[in-house]
């Protein structure tokens, strides 16, 4: 992540990022007659918003079940902070592993919360067995499977 530089936000800039994060292909044109700017000034303070770290990177969203990603687990997990190098080795396992989608660190009962898409059940379970049951890091982890994603985003509320 960017380290933020010099960052002043006016409504114009809100306006846009809102805009943005919706729909990422939208044309300079198109945003700013929306929001009541020229393009060439849309294009002008993307390039600002970019180089402060305010847009941090654009991407495409991509459907799970067209790629046969058909279950989503939300996997709370709890470590041994006495063993550190095995913490690390283990988070370094589990970031680099493209069927973890997230990871936060985190305060409560678990120490770290991930989401974890993958094809089906077996699938998940070699997930679980390779990363989590092999760590000996790990003191324990719940698995709840979603059923139903009823909001599911990236974007913030500007």
């Amino acid at each position: 992540m960017k380290k933020l530089r010099n960052v002043t936000l006016d409504e114009h800039d809100r306006k846009l990022l809102a805009r943005l994060q919706r729909d990422a292909t939208a044309t300079a044109e198109g945003l700013g007659s929306t929001i009541g700017l020229s393009a060439s000034s849309v294009q002008r303070r993307i390039k600002r918003l970019r180089a402060t770290g305010v847009i941090e990177r654009e991407v495409a969203l991509l459907n799970a079940d067209a790629l046969g990603k058909r279950m989503t687990f939300i996997v709370g997990v709890k470590v041994d902070y006495g063993k550190k190098a095995e913490v690390n080795a283990l988070i370094k396992k589990l970031l680099a592993d493209g069927r973890t989608q997230q990871m936060y660190y985190v305060t409560g009962e678990v120490d770290y919360i991930l989401t974890v898409i993958v094809h089906d059940m077996q699938d998940y379970d070699d997930y679980s067995k390779t990363l989590l049951l092999a760590s000996a890091a790990v003191l324990r982890f719940q698995s709840n499977v979603v059923i139903e994603g009823l909001r599911v985003g990236l974007e913030i509320a500007i």
